[in-house]
């Protein structure tokens, strides 16, 4: 039987990544070869991690085995390509009903089989749950709404779309509309400024059960000054984050949190959270002076410590790569801290992923 469709391919790079290896010859089994019927998809090129090779792929029970036996059945996958299943781990796609053909083709034609939505509408989400899994789809875990602090970062910009302001020049225009707007809010995300707050949102968010719980910290060494409400500030008390950590693990899901400054990325640690969703001053916000993230960024603010890289490793808290970011133009310093900061991490040995997909302008 011929199999060309896209949710073949994308079948057979799963069995490629599951037992987590990179194939180095066709009669060199990767691993003990199981007992169960083999499965040999043969014609395709690989990526074997550097470059695409011509060579035979054999599964038995989802694991790489040799080519060299009895095969059961036959894929001819001639012309076609076998990558990884690369996966999105910060994307805001997978929002609702109206782009998630889109989102879905988005994916496929990358690579990425797998995503993680770090914010997005819970009505939206709602209606198209049943098909962020299963073949021909992107399998999405998605944390629905965000927890974050009053007038915080996203606020701004889902009370913008809820009110119809879509570009940037739009939703300067209209800062205080969208300051006052509640359109989105208990939807796309959750404001909290008390313990009582966090209890009852929290029910309110695990009530439509979230894959991940997303927390926004930004800058939150400066919280207590009101500094940076919808500009690099702003988010949760951290003080806060305690609770909302311990409610999380009460209901056995994965906390992921929002950091901008290495002062968040801290308080992620102190708290054990599996992810933080990018690193220290991922983005540069010293270039257009007249913005409202506009601010100088100084090196403690910045560079992660060597013991900052061991806590991430010990914890196996996964610090995501915002990939997107390096296309910009960027100062050099914010380069050079990042460049610092993913090798110490990955000296240290901490998990760390990369977003994958492309991203759409919103």
């Amino acid at each position: 039987m011929i199999y060309r469709s896209r949710i073949a391919l994308a079948l057979a790079a799963l069995w490629l990544v599951a037992c987590n290896v990179t194939p180095t010859s066709d009669d060199a089994p990767i691993t003990a070869p199981p007992h169960g019927p083999v499965t040999a998809f043969i014609g395709a090129h690989v990526f074997d991690g550097e470059r695409f090779v011509a060579r035979d792929l054999c599964v038995a029970e989802a694991v790489i085995v040799s080519c060299g036996g009895s095969v059961e059945t036959a894929v001819d996958l001639s012309g076609t390509f076998i990558t990884p299943p690369f996966g999105d781990a910060h994307t805001h796609h997978f929002d609702g009903p109206f782009t998630l053909d889109w989102h879905t083709a988005l994916g496929i034609e990358s690579g990425a089989f797998y995503a993680m939505t770090m914010t997005a509408p819970t009505s939206g989400v709602l209606q198209i749950r049943d098909r962020l899994s299963g073949p021909g789809n992107i399998d999405v875990a998605t944390s629905l709404g965000g927890i974050t602090g009053p007038n915080s970062h996203p606020a701004e910009i889902y009370e913008a779309l809820a009110l119809g302001f879509r570009s940037y020049e739009q939703q300067l225009e209209n800062a205080d509309a969208i300051r006052a707007s509640r359109k989105a809010a208990d939807n796309a995300y959750y404001r909290v400024e008390t313990e009582m707050d966090i209890r009852r949102k929290m029910e309110l968010l695990l009530a439509n059960a979230p894959d991940h719980i997303k927390v926004y910290l930004r800058h939150s060494e400066r919280y207590e000054e009101g500094w940076g409400k919808w500009g690099p500030g702003g988010g949760v008390d951290p003080d806060l984050l305690p609770l909302i950590a311990e409610l999380a693990s009460e209901a056995d899901k994965r906390l992921a949190i929002a950091v901008s400054s290495v002062h968040d990325y801290r308080k992620s640690l102190a708290v054990g959270a599996d992810v933080v969703t990018h690193l220290p001053c991922y983005q540069d916000t010293e270039t257009d002076p007249d913005s409202p993230y506009f601010d100088i960024s100084e090196e403690a603010d910045c560079l992660l410590s060597r013991e900052d890289a061991l806590s991430a490793a010990r914890l196996g808290m996964a610090n995501t790569l915002v990939v997107t970011e390096w296309a910009k133009d960027r100062t050099a310093k914010i380069d050079t801290w990042e460049k610092a900061n993913i090798t110490r991490l990955q000296n240290a040995g901490a998990p760390y992923w990369s977003l994958l997909m492309p991203m759409a302008r919103r």
